[in-house]
Parts: C-alpha cells; sequence; structure tokens
C-alpha cells in the first residue's frame, strides 16, 4: 500500500494544483490502461504456466486473496465473505483501510476497500474483481483481475498463475493443502510488470510469505489462531511493517 499511497498523494496535490490555475484548465483524467497493455500481460503469463495443483485463498493487504501486496490465483469461496483491517505502516495507524471481499459464484469475487489517509485531503476508495480462468483442481490455477476500478490512484489489472507444490500439510475447509505455493505474474498500473512471490506452509495455521513486487522485496507470516481469523505480519521491502487482521464467515 505504500507505492499506492504515493501515487494518492501525487494525483491529489496533483488535482490541487489544477484546481488552482487561473485560466481554470484542467489536464486530461487518466483513464484505463491501455487495452494492448492488458493482452500483452496475458498472453506473457500463459507463456509461463506449469503443471500445478490448486492453492487456498486468504485477502491481502488490498483485500484481494493473495499474499501481503501479491494477487495469487485464488479467489474467494462462493457464498463466503473475508472482511478485515489493515495498515501498511504500523508505527502510524492514521493511515489504514478496511474492506470486505465476497465470493460471487464458485470462480469471481468481488470487493471494496475504504482507505484513510490523514496526510491527504480525503478517503480513498478500491473497487475490486477477480476472475478464476481455470476450474477448481485444474493445472494450473490461473487468475485475472482489476483494483481501483473508479481510478482513485490507477486503475490496475493483472494476470497470475499459481502453483502447488510438495506434500499434502493439512486440510483447511474440507480441502487438502500442499507444503509450497509458487505465484506469478504480470500486472499493468500500480502493480508493474512482473511479478511472483511464494509461501510455505508450516503446517494448518502458520504460512510464510515472500514476495517480489515492483521491485520491492516484501516478507511475512500468517497466523490462523481460531476458525476464521487470520492475522498478517510482513516487513514491506524488509523496511515498513505492516499488518492485516481479517475474518471468513459464510454468507
Amino acid at each position: 500500500m505504500r507505492r499506492e499511497l504515493c501515487l494518492w498523494r501525487e494525483k491529489t496535490t496533483s488535482r490541487n494544483t489544477q484546481e488552482s490555475r487561473t485560466d481554470g484548465s484542467l489536464s486530461p483524467k487518466k483513464g484505463l490502461i491501455d487495452v494492448r497493455t492488458a493482452t500483452v500481460v496475458a498472453v506473457s503469463v500463459v507463456a509461463l504456466l506449469l503443471l500445478a495443483g490448486s492453492v487456498m485463498a486468504e485477502p491481502s493487504l488490498n483485500g484481494y486473496t493473495g499474499l501481503l501486496r501479491l494477487p495469487t490465483a485464488d479467489v474467494q469461496p462462493a457464498q463466503t465473505y473475508a472482511v478485515g483491517v489493515t495498515s501498511s505502516e504500523l508505527q502510524d495507524w492514521d493511515d489504514f483501510g478496511y474492506y470486505g471481499t465476497f465470493g460471487i459464484g464458485s470462480q469471481t469475487e468481488a470487493g471494496l476497500m475504504l482507505w484513510r489517509d490523514d496526510d491527504s485531503a480525503g478517503n480513498a476508495t478500491f473497487l475490486h474483481l477477480k476472475r478464476a480462468l481455470s476450474d477448481e483442481g485444474e493445472r494450473p490455477q490461473i487468475a485475472a483481475g482489476i483494483f481501483d476500478l473508479g481510478d482513485d490512484i490507477e486503475t490496475t489489472v493483472y494476470l497470475v498463475a499459481s502453483w502447488a507444490q510438495g506434500n499434502v500439510v493439512g486440510e483447511v475447509d474440507g480441502r487438502t493443502v500442499r507444503f509450497l505455493n509458487l505465484h506469478a505474474g504480470f500486472g499493468a498500473g500500480q502493480i508493474q510488470d512482473f511479478f511472483f512471490g511464494a509461501d510455505v506452509r508450516l503446517g494448518e495455521n502458520l504460512i510464510v510469505m515472500g514476495e517480489f513486487v515492483d521491485d520491492d522485496v516484501n516478507l511475512g507470516v500468517r497466523l490462523s489462531p481460531s476458525p476464521g481469523f487470520t492475522v498478517d505480519a510482513g516487513l514491506m521491502d524488509v523496511d515498513d511493517l505492516a499488518v492485516n487482521v481479517s475474518y471468513t464467515g459464510s454468507l
């Protein structure tokens, strides 16, 4: 979320400057990213696909299912929801967000994140959608998504593939989970170019995560202290401490 905040502050400052021009003119508003970019994203990731198993769904710092910032090929299961609160800079709880993500059918999730930042003029609202492009159990798992549909900061599209590897280490929500999940994809917008990550499950309730997104290396852990509750703690760019607390339930 640190990159998103920087972009948001730049955009807010730019808007304020534009509004104060004596001639009243405004620069053209940035629209959705070029469709050709999205096509390149799709083609590039498909070329990376290998055989794999299924993975599990948990919300990221941005509300969509994923690791810390990295989206995975998971989607929120049908007729379930995840709600949570997150801060990308734990030393300043004046900057935080809260979100809700909902499973729509068996292959689609939709969500909303509200972000509050005392250093900016007002709050930001992020709408997001993700669609699984492969059926459950197919190899590999692939998903496409869009974040910040309203272009509050910068509309973002991505395509991602997830690979489940290693031995079965337990069962979560009636589904078997494996020791290692690998993720890789391409994005355009707030998430730029190639990104990749991995999560290692140390039993049913503890996951260690690592990812490379926007030239940042983010490391974290995900703990499930009781059914439905998840707590993430991460070092963003191995520097800023981030926390995400969520609850998942059935509709």
